[in-house]
């Protein structure tokens, strides 16, 4: 009996490590994919030896891990197109679910918040962007510096069986509006420099209408008065039509190797009797070995005139105005134009070249002046492919540097 029990006890151990190894080691073997692939690693593969319902399982479960697979691969795909989509748009999205969190924010919101690389989804918007009118379609200004306007739109987001959230879409407006407040000063700039002049003509020639005519003293006097405003408007239409040409680019330019300094006494010359009559002297200082510059010569004849031109006028009596030039180590030529006049403020330095920007404008219109000198020397020294730069300080002078290239022309 004990010899019985003993063979019996060892078939029962050979049954048992038998059954262990067919059943018990492949369900623990399954139970180790699944946790795989709940830690998301769906490439492991359950083995499969046996044809019964173990192998079925496994089986079922290598098919289930291959699709989950080809569908999570699907939507990353989906995920890193939409966030390319995104991230290439020049409007800031912003998504936010049921609770206010950000659950999405592209490149062009970061940029517009100055937000960089900073980690903000799952944040309150209301703590990263503290601004409550994101949260309504209306048109916002943000006015730290610099200061921008935004258009915003902000639409539902829903979720299943949560609460629905919010699609912001921000559309950076500011160069819009600035360039619609551009146009609304022009035209009424444009309106008030023509109302001046043909004012003026409209009085003086009714005043000649009414009789003083036959008064030749006073009639010579107006007819003169009316000639000079004629001009001073013969003077802005070639200036408006002169600085429309060249922002649209429908001139020429020659470029050619050009002689700086014969242009620069030719342009002096025409500027010397205005000069004379205001008693400022005026002075080019230029060295003797100055390298030919690629230009046309017309146009930096027209630059260096109305730069010495705007010099001249407001510099009082006894003040000096001086052209000079240097060749700089980038192989540029740097012309700069210097007086000792009244100077301009400092807040009033990045609108000089703006059309019919004046800092102060009843003396420029007293000196006859247009207001488009500057803004048409910033388009030809731009279209010469060089740069304008202006350093100025109140009732200490003005510097006009402009940058031009040298050597011979490809």
């Amino acid at each position: 009996m004990l010899a019985g029990g003993a063979v019996a006890l060892v078939v029962a151990l050979g049954i048992g490590l038998f059954v262990a190894g067919r059943v018990t080691r492949p369900v623990v073997e399954m139970e180790d994919v699944a946790r795989q692939m709940n830690e998301r690693n769906f490439r492991v593969r359950a083995s499969v030896r046996s044809p019964d319902d173990i192998g079925t399982l496994g089986r079922s479960l290598n098919v289930m891990a291959g699709r989950l697979r080809e569908k999570i691969d699907d939507l990353e795909r989906e995920q890193a197109k939409a966030t390319a989509i995104l991230d290439a748009m020049v409007e800031g999205v912003i998504a936010t679910d049921g609770h206010d969190h950000i659950i999405l924010l592209n490149e062009g919101a970061r940029g517009i918040f100055g937000l960089g690389q900073t980690r903000v989804e799952r944040r309150p918007l209301l703590e990263v962007i503290r601004n409550v009118d994101l949260v309504v379609s209306r048109e916002i200004k943000l006015p730290d510096p610099p200061e921008r306007v935004l258009q915003v739109h902000a639409v539902p987001l829903r979720f299943t069986g949560d609460e629905p959230g919010v699609v912001i879409i921000l559309h950076d407006i500011t160069e819009l509006r600035r360039l619609e407040q551009v146009r609304t000063e022009f035209v009424a700039n444009v309106s008030h420099e023509l109302r001046t002049p043909l004012t003026a003509i409209q009085g003086y020639l009714e005043t000649l209408l009414d009789g003083a005519l036959e008064e030749p003293q006073h009639a010579r006097k107006f007819l003169e008065i009316v000639f000079r405003h004629t001009e001073r408007l013969g003077r802005l239409t070639d200036d408006l039509t002169d600085l429309s040409n060249i922002e649209l680019g429908r001139i020429s330019l020659r470029i050619e190797p050009t002689d700086l300094t014969e242009v620069t006494e030719s342009a002096l010359a025409i500027i010397q009797p205005r000069a004379g009559s205001g008693r400022v002297t005026v002075k080019a200082s230029l060295p003797a070995d100055m390298p030919e510059v690629l230009a046309d010569r017309d146009r930096l004849a027209q630059i260096l005139i109305n730069l010495v031109d705007n010099a001249v006028k407001y510099t009082p009596a006894g003040g000096h105005v001086w052209v000079e030039a240097q060749r700089l180590p980038s192989g540029m030529v740097e012309v700069a134009v210097r007086d000792t006049g009244v100077g301009v403020p400092k807040a009033d330095l990045p609108r000089l070249t703006e059309r019919f920007y004046r800092v102060d404008k009843a003396r420029s219109r007293e000196l006859g002046g247009t207001g488009l000198g500057l803004a048409i020397v910033k388009h030809l020294v731009l279209a010469h492919g060089g740069d304008l730069g202006i350093e100025s300080e109140l009732w200490k002078g003005t510097t006009v540097r402009f940058t031009l290239p040298t050597g011979k022309p490809t």
